[in-house]
């Protein structure tokens, strides 16, 4: 027999086995596992690396597109800077001398059939330049480039200015045009003149345009709170009136009601949209109601700032100019184009005013280094030595008396002005020009104490101040009004009828 310790032992010893067999193929299946898993992960953070490296080179890629499509956009703005800035010059330098001969052959002695025609002339330059005008204004609004100038404006003066302005031709219509300046609790505000002129001239100019028989009607007036001023500006007309469903179209760019509207008025569709995107830069706005076959009401609201009583105004020539106040001065016209040249001489001329000339920048710098010249009359564009060229070489000449270099050009955009400025020029006139701008800027170079009494001028300075950011200017103010001007978009009803 067998001893039962032993078998116990035994059986004891061969569990134990089993057991160990067990962990051993647990074991090999857990390393079998661990290893499949580790293969896994490695697997898997081969494939993330992978990934990775492949995002990196997308991102650089992408990054390359990227720079290569801003550089692309910049470029194409710069072309488009550069060609409107060429086209502007083109264009406006015939024109020139289309206004400019216009303007001396409507002195001289005409028949009264003659003096018709030079005023269709007249008329139709205008007219050119305005589209001009409009076309350069959009470019430099969409992109972001128009500046406000701020400077003292009266509100009555300029109503009354833009209402001289269309009255002939609302009286060639048989059409009534009124002003009527309501409630004024300030008179003298601070904006920007010429845009605020701008905006008015655009919404009388439309109003005698779409009205066959009636009247146009502008209403004007203030309101003030502290040193806030909302300007309201109404003009109503019993025009064509504007359909309900094409109201929205009126302040998209190159529209207008409806094509019949443009075959039988004319316009680029543009002068509503840069009033109204001139309106926002203001913190203002402009609405309309209309009843379609019966008139029109465009209403402009802008938010500025009150003028001191006594504050400075910008550079104006109050009244006329005795021309012997600038017989004094020594004169150089730098211009390459003989129709200008010519047009500035006859100009300067009715000013008392002989002039020598240049026809190119280098001409210009010897004419001054020979001579003693109060002033230089300088074109940017020329052959062989650009205006801006010539005025360094000027600036840098060691003369006992700098001259007073005003621009003469037709490039029209703040950057050229900017670019003039900082050549060492001292003004700018933008192309075409008339009696009264090439009058003002030469009063800005006569001495003070030769000064006639009749005029009030501004000192030399003038020109380069009065420039303030637009963006800042808007939100000073319009910030301040928002719960009043918030929620009425430009293309609604004025909501308001209290303007007849």
């Amino acid at each position: 027999m067998t001893d039962p310790t032993l078998h116990e032992a035994l059986e004891r010893i061969v569990r134990l086995e089993k057991r160990l067999a067990r962990e051993r193929e647990a074991r090999v299946q857990a390393e079998r596992m661990l290893e499949a898993k580790s293969l896994e992960l490695y697997e898997a953070n081969e494939s993330l690396r992978r990934a990775a490296l492949d995002l990196e080179a997308q991102v650089r890629v992408r990054t390359h597109e990227l720079a290569q499509a801003r550089d692309r956009a910049e470029a194409a703005d710069r072309t488009k800077g550069e060609f409107l800035a060429m086209m502007s010059h083109e264009i406006r330098t015939p024109l020139i001398g289309v206004l400019g001969m216009a303007d001396l052959l409507a002195e001289s002695s005409l028949d009264p059939e003659q003096r018709q025609q030079v005023a269709t002339i007249r008329s139709s330059g205008d007219t050119l330049l305005v589209i001009i005008n409009d076309i350069l204004d959009f470019s430099k609004v969409e992109a972001n480039k128009l500046e406000l100038e701020l400077g003292v404006v009266d509100l009555v003066d300029e109503v009354d200015h833009v209402a001289r302005l269309y009255r002939a031709t609302a009286d060639g219509k048989g059409v009534a045009l009124d002003v009527h300046v309501d409630e004024v609790t300030a008179r003298r505000v601070l904006g920007d003149r010429v845009r605020i002129r701008q905006i008015v001239a655009n919404l009388v100019s439309n109003a005698v345009k779409f009205t066959e028989r009636g009247s146009v009607a502008v209403h004007a007036r203030t309101e003030r709170d502290d040193d806030l001023v909302t300007m309201v500006i109404d003009v109503v007309d019993t025009g064509i009136g504007i359909p309900p469903d094409r109201i929205d179209r009126l302040f998209q760019a190159f529209s207008q009601a409806d094509a019949s509207t443009t075959r039988r008025f004319g316009g680029t569709g543009l002068g509503l949209a840069i009033s109204e995107r001139l309106a926002r830069m203001m913190g203002g706005s402009i609405q309309v109601e209309s009843d379609h076959g019966r008139g029109s009401r465009f209403r402009v609201r802008l938010f500025l700032e009150a003028a001191s009583p006594d504050g400075d105004e910008p550079a104006v020539v109050r009244s006329a100019i005795d021309p012997s106040a600038f017989a004094a001065l020594r004169l150089l016209v730098a211009e390459d184009n003989a129709v200008n040249r010519k047009v500035a001489v006859a100009l300067l001329a009715r000013l008392g005013v002989e002039a020598d000339l240049a026809e190119n920048g280098v001409e210009a710098v010897d004419a001054v280094a020979a001579g003693h010249y109060d002033v230089v009359l300088m074109d940017m564009q020329m052959p062989e030595l650009d205006g801006l060229d010539a005025t360094r070489r000027i600036r840098a000449l060691p003369l006992d008396r700098q001259p007073r270099i005003v621009a003469l050009t037709a490039n029209a955009f703040e950057s050229d002005r900017a670019a003039c400025l900082a050549a060492g020029m001292d003004d700018f006139m933008t192309k075409p020009f008339g009696l009264d701008e090439l009058c003002r800027a030469l009063a800005r170079c006569v001495p003070v104490n030769a000064r006639p009494s009749s005029a009030t001028i501004a000192s030399d300075g003038v020109t380069a101040a009065c420039h303030r950011d637009a963006s800042r200017w808007a939100s000073r103010w319009a910030s301040r009004w928002a719960a009043r001007s918030s929620g009425a978009p430009a293309a609604q009803a004025c909501g308001e009828h209290d303007v007849g």
